[in-house]
């Protein structure tokens, strides 16, 4: 089962992840930014602060993104 060993925001929009096989994402969250859990992260910079317990990636006291979550993610044309 694939872990995140790393999570790092690039930018309000974007992660860097990387997984326990050695792969890494750019991970896109513009279109998470439309849900209101996502949202509030902007207006207290905590998008800038994620953190991973090598199921997910979340944000204190914010929203999760699971491993499962971002593979469907990045499948989706």
């Amino acid at each position: 089962m694939l872990k995140i060993i790393r999570v790092d925001a690039l930018d309000c929009s974007k992660l860097d992840i990387e997984l326990s096989n050695g792969s890494l994402i750019l991970f896109d969250m513009r279109q998470l930014m439309r849900e209101p859990d996502f949202a509030v992260l902007l207006e207290d910079d905590r998008i800038y602060y994620p953190k991973t317990d090598g199921e997910r990636v979340f944000w204190s006291d914010g929203p999760a993104i699971t491993v499962e979550q971002l593979m469907e993610f990045i499948q989706t044309p």
